[in-house]
């Protein structure tokens, strides 16, 4: 065989192979778009939900295509994720959102949201013998996971879904750091 031969079929095996990781790494991530649609069904605001949901599904979808180390981070980020999401959109379910309903619900659930995932990450990523740069990987889709819920009030969501998440997340990673 000729040497262009070869670099043809190294060509089309490598082609192959990539198709096939892109095609787990999209399959992998459904469950997300499921999620992102649902939670835009039940929003005021769905296409904040739809933004922080695309921006969920492309990261994970790119870290899963990509593998190795970031990869083991979807799954802690995105578990740690669903509690601000959740929690934000029973108490959005809960009232009618005003001014007054959503600075004594859906405020105070994203923050406390916010410091279960912030814990959360640290533990997951440490239990999984993940390196400490994972746990930026899995803090970034964990903000944008809560975000899809906590930003149907606007920046006072994120914004508390973020200070609750420095506030869960410091501690345990200064313990982990001074291990």
């Amino acid at each position: 065989m000729a040497s262009a031969d070869l670099l043809n079929i190294e060509r089309e095996l490598r082609r192959a192979y990539e198709f096939g990781r892109l095609r787990l790494a999209l399959f992998g991530v459904l469950p997300l778009v499921v999620l992102a649609a649902a939670v835009a069904g039940l929003s005021l605001r769905p296409w904040s939900v739809v933004v922080f949901g695309s921006a969920v599904v492309g990261l994970s979808a790119w870290l899963l295509w990509y593998g190795r180390e970031p990869r083991r981070a979807v799954l802690p980020g995105v578990a740690a994720g669903l509690v601000p999401l959740l929690l934000s959109v029973c108490a959005n379910l809960v009232h009618a959102c005003g001014a007054e309903g959503c600075s004594t619900r859906c405020v105070p659930a994203c923050a406390l949201g916010g410091v279960v995932a912030g814990v959360g990450v640290v533990v997951m990523v440490k239990e999984l013998g993940a390196p400490l740069r994972s746990l930026w990987v899995a803090s970034a889709l964990a903000l944008l996971t809560g975000s899809m819920g906590c930003a149907c009030i606007g920046y006072a969501g994120i914004g508390s879904l973020g200070l609750g998440f420095v506030v869960g997340f410091v501690p345990g990673l200064l313990l982990r750091w001074f291990r």
